[in-house]
């Protein structure tokens, strides 16, 4: 669940990516109209996103984020979209790698067995 090595350097590049979309959906579609708040929630999603915490409640987050942007865009390219969900949905499924906040909280351990019985 949490691979190191060159596995986990592409799922750091793929929790880029799927920040990066985010942050790309909101801007050309919701930037003038959000609210504070709303930037503020944006901001600490795509933080998440690119630290690794919490890596599945995020992705869940950023895809229901992105499917609002989708109906509220009324210029939106939908092949953007399904890319961006479509990355959002691999990061979900792959989990976070061994790069991440989750990897290190959650990550490997060793058990070490005792001599007693």
């Amino acid at each position: 669940m949490f691979p190191a090595g060159a596995p986990g350097i592409g799922l750091l590049i793929l929790r880029l990516c799927a920040a990066a979309t985010l942050v790309r959906n909101a801007v050309l579609i919701a930037a003038p109209a959000l609210p504070w708040w709303g930037s503020v929630a944006l901001l600490v999603l795509v933080v998440g996103l690119c630290i690794g915490v919490f890596t599945p409640a995020a992705c869940i987050a950023s895809i229901l984020a992105q499917i609002v942007l989708l109906i509220w865009a009324a210029h939106g390219d939908p092949f953007e979209f399904v890319f961006s969900l479509s990355v959002t949905w691999a990061l979900l499924f792959l989990g976070p790698g061994a790069f991440s906040l989750d990897g290190r909280m959650f990550g490997r351990r060793r058990i070490h067995p005792s001599n007693s019985r």
